[in-house]
């Protein structure tokens, strides 16, 4: 039996247990089916079936995969905000509740809006009244986050994703102004409220400097010009490698520089077609020759030297 006809059976097999209501057998088939083709239709049927078994925050992880197909599909909509809520995760829900104001789908009715965000009121209202004593322990944490080990840390920010969008926003002001807090820790809260579409100054603290920005006036991580740049150049150097994996790797690794200095990304990477070279001459990419020997590329990689050196303390 071919891949495509043990899709097809595993797939009727998970289709029958949904509709017996056998949710961890359904959750079982269309795991066995995600895992041999990974579509927006089978992610659709793992992350029901996760919701129905009482498993909302794996289903989120799930919808993930495909979000942008979630907010333009009518039907898969409702099941992502039925997932968002169940999950308790106000933060996501007001940033596609932001994503919906300003982008007007065709697919996707003003009342269908109107609802959803009637319902994430009432939710975090509800909410807010059981979750208060420890939404105060959370809060109660947040300026000694750095005495934490870093998985704690992450847990901790992550534990705000159930506050409301006022409270949220408060306690990542606090966490932007801490000078001790991982950049990858701050870059991540920067573009949340980013998505939150706040529209008013925000304090950094950014390598010693105290800066400010408005956070609706920024781009997402991943199409700020810095990386943008630094991912052109790379591609031009590595336009015949056949090893796509490796150079969607070294994407990758780019893209944690490109955080580590988000928002003000031009003011430390300020020749990324340098970056570039320099970050490649390690990999034995590039030759001596092609990057040449100057103060900037000195300054650069004492740059990426200390980079290198946050990103493995953050990564242990």
């Amino acid at each position: 039996m071919d891949d495509s006809d043990n899709l097809k059976k595993i797939l009727e097999q998970a289709d029958d247990a949904f509709d017996k209501g056998n949710w961890e057998e359904a959750v079982d088939y269309y795991s066995q089916a995600y895992s041999i083709k990974q579509s927006f239709s089978i992610n659709q049927g793992l992350a029901a079936a996760l919701l129905n078994q009482k498993n909302a925050d794996q289903a989120e992880s799930v919808i993930l995969d495909y979000f942008n197909y979630y907010l333009s599909d009518p039907e898969a909509a409702k099941l992502a905000v039925d997932i968002v809520v169940e999950n308790n995760d106000y933060l996501l829900a007001n940033q596609m509740i932001h994503f919906y104001d300003e982008n007007k789908l065709s697919t996707i009715k003003g009342s269908f809006v109107d609802e959803f965000k009637a319902r994430v009121k009432l939710s975090e209202e509800r909410h807010s009244r059981s979750f208060k004593p420890r939404m105060a322990v959370i809060t109660g944490k947040i300026n000694s986050i750095v005495t934490m080990n870093v998985v704690d840390q992450i847990q901790l920010i992550r534990s705000l994703r159930e506050f409301d969008k006022d409270n949220y926003l408060s306690c990542v002001k606090l966490l932007l102004l801490n000078p001790l807090l991982h950049p990858l820790l701050k870059s991540e809260v920067l573009e949340n409220i980013f998505k939150l579409g706040v529209d008013e100054t925000v304090n950094i603290s950014f390598y010693g400097e105290t800066k400010t920005c408005n956070p609706s006036r920024l781009k997402p991580i991943m199409s700020t010009d810095v990386y943008l740049a630094m991912c052109d150049e790379l591609e031009k150097i590595l336009m015949n490698s056949e090893n796509e994996v490796q150079v969607e790797n070294l994407r990758s690794e780019l893209s944690l520089y490109a955080a580590m200095v988000y928002p003000f990304g031009a003011e430390i990477i300020k020749k990324p077609s340098l970056w570039t070279k320099v970050f490649l001459l390690r990999y034995g990419l590039l030759d001596e020759s092609q990057v040449g020997d100057s103060s900037e590329r000195k300054d650069v990689e004492n740059w990426i030297k200390r980079f290198d050196s946050l990103i493995n303390s953050f990564q242990q």
